[in-house]
């Protein structure tokens, strides 16, 4: 006599990528705590790495904003972006802890960060977002500010190397673990999805901190459009491209044209205008492209796991 021993840690067979942590019960306090638990590590991250780079631009002799002053330096600006990308193994280990399931199934149902499909969207979506971002620029320009040569490389290099990563931090915590986390508070597998996508998305609005009405439906939109290119796609690799080509080409646009990054950054009631009707609409295409191409065979679902055929004694 033989059974099938699942191990401990494992991913559920065949469900999809919103669907890893839904279990018999719906577990609503520990959901709430995975996401107070993210959120301080968040603040945390930020706030400790914000002293690192005060004391740092301290050391420089620069008037950083971190610490009372006026500059927005290239040491705050790669505290900043740095502190945000330990969400990735953050989430991982939150996700461990109280669910018991392993970290790694947060890239895709796959539990690894597939390359093709990240190929992909940087080969067709990456270029199309360059050029919303560049039309962007010329529609809202910012107001110019005044770099050295040094600090312009200096926040080049931040830009390639360490955004990337900040904003694959926000979408492991947003689209991965609390997408997650709220779906699993669902009853069925709709109720699931829009549980998951209308809460990952309101947190991601709300952490941004705007008191703008388009801003907030610009975030808005982009929470809901990467939770359900998620969930058609499998996994957080179409999010992340997009997520990283709008901050990285953003920023390399502001530094070509020499623009004031902390005003640029400026999020208060009045700085948005109509223009971010663009990106709202620009997603919601994207999107549709996404469900269309996997309309017929529907969300990709975790692979079943080969039988353990070992005696029971």
């Amino acid at each position: 006599m033989s059974r099938s021993v699942v191990p401990a840690g494992s991913v559920p067979e065949g469900v999809p990528y919103h669907l890893v942590l839904m279990g018999e019960r719906r577990r609503i306090g520990r959901g709430i705590l995975a996401i107070v638990l993210l959120h301080a590590g968040l603040l945390g991250f930020g706030a400790a790495f914000a002293q690192l780079g005060g004391q740092i631009d301290l050391l420089l002799g620069r008037d950083s904003v971190v610490t009372g002053g006026t500059e927005f330096t290239p040491v705050t600006m790669a505290t900043t972006f740095a502190s945000t990308a330990l969400l990735i193994p953050w989430s991982m280990l939150i996700q461990r802890w109280l669910y018991g399931v392993k970290g790694s199934s947060l890239h895709s149902v796959l539990q690894v960060f597939r390359p093709a499909v990240l190929g992909r969207a940087v080969l067709f979506l990456a270029p199309v977002w360059a050029v919303y971002m560049t039309v962007l620029a010329v529609l809202e320009p910012s107001p110019a500010g005044s770099w050295t040569v040094a600090d312009l490389l200096f926040m080049f290099a931040v830009t390639i190397v360490v955004v990337p990563l900040q904003t694959a931090g926000e979408e492991y915590g947003y689209r991965g673990l609390i997408f997650r986390v709220a779906a699993s508070w669902g009853r069925g597998p709709r109720s699931a999805l829009v549980l998951g996508v209308v809460v990952s998305a309101v947190l991601f609005a709300t952490i941004h901190l705007s008191t703008d009405v388009w801003l907030n439906v610009q975030f808005l939109a982009v929470g809901v459009a990467f939770a359900l290119i998620t969930w058609r796609t499998g996994g957080l690799e179409t999010a992340v491209v997009l997520h990283a080509a709008n901050n990285v080409f953003g920023l390399l646009l502001a530094l070509v044209l020499h623009a004031d990054l902390g005003a640029s950054t400026d999020r208060s009631s009045g700085v948005g205008s109509i223009v971010f009707v663009i990106p709202v609409v620009l997603l919601a295409i994207i999107t549709s492209v996404v469900w269309y191409r996997t309309r017929h065979d529907g969300p990709p679902l975790t692979p079943a796991r080969a039988p353990d055929h070992r005696p029971l004694g």
